[in-house]
């Protein structure tokens, strides 16, 4: 959603997220957006990046990311290329006897594109879960009361998951988050019609 507005925004959140967190493994990365987002739209109704996240079997994923940086599958829209290759760089590498893929930084970021609000709760995220495993970042994903761990239930995803894979085509639904609060709905309504009237101006 919006991945070509916002290219370069995401492409420097991942820049500086590499930066600050060495040997920045995919999945770790993946759930680092993801958090970022749910957080954001859990206090303003708006997430940072609009990212769509996929509910899969390890946690949520947002799906065109993960494919560009684990397959080099760049997304095209209006007949142009979208890529994160300017701002970070892919190797695969082995740690602790498991093949990995790692971001590495490409260049220096450029954070203009942020809000304070925004840098502030990327560097609180950071700071709180930059440490963490994939592991347990994504056992925290998948505690009871979660958005995940709700679709899950609700669309009795985890039979699927086992008998057809660990992928659904089910997203995510931030709009649970803010559901009683009509104020942060307001809020989240207002963001969205902006971006797509940015988007529309951006195609003429």
């Amino acid at each position: 959603m919006f991945r070509a507005l916002l290219n370069t925004k995401i492409g420097n959140l991942l820049n500086y997220m590499s930066t600050r967190i060495p040997n920045l493994g995919i999945t770790k990365a993946l759930k680092l957006l993801y958090i970022i987002d749910e957080t954001s739209f859990k206090r303003t109704g708006v997430p940072v990046t609009w990212l769509d996240y996929k509910v899969w079997e390890m946690g949520p994923v947002a799906e065109e990311i993960h494919n560009e940086i684990q397959y080099g599958k760049s997304l095209v829209q209006n007949n142009t290329s979208v890529s994160l290759a300017p701002f970070i760089e892919v190797k695969k590498d082995n740690l602790n006897g498991f093949s990995t893929t790692v971001l590495l930084p490409k260049g220096k970021f450029d954070l203009a594109d942020f809000t304070a609000f925004e840098l502030e709760l990327i560097d609180n995220v950071i700071d709180r879960h930059g440490s963490s495993t994939s592991k347990q970042l994504i056992e925290m994903l998948h505690e009871q009361d979660t958005l995940w761990h709700k679709c899950v239930s609700d669309k009795g995803l985890a039979l699927n998951f086992k008998l057809y894979g660990k992928k659904s085509n089910h997203s995510i639904d931030f709009s649970e988050l803010i559901k009683n609060d009509p104020i942060l709905q307001m809020s989240a309504e207002a963001a969205y019609e902006s971006m797509e009237l940015q988007e529309t101006l951006e195609n003429l």
